[in-house]
């Protein structure tokens, strides 16, 4: 078989499984610094309070 016909016959089982991957770690990071972004701002708001 050449590169052409596994690339074809195979590019699903290659590109949904590595698309699902990376859009969920692309997902975890951003909510990781949303999350950590969140934080600063209430540590700055108590400061501010007290």
């Amino acid at each position: 078989m050449t590169l052409a016909r596994l690339a074809r016959k195979y590019g699903a089982v290659i590109f949904f499984p590595t698309f699902t991957v990376t859009t969920i770690l692309v997902d975890w990071t951003h909510t990781r610094a949303w999350k950590e972004q969140q934080r600063q701002l209430a540590r700055n708001k108590e400061l501010l309070t007290d």
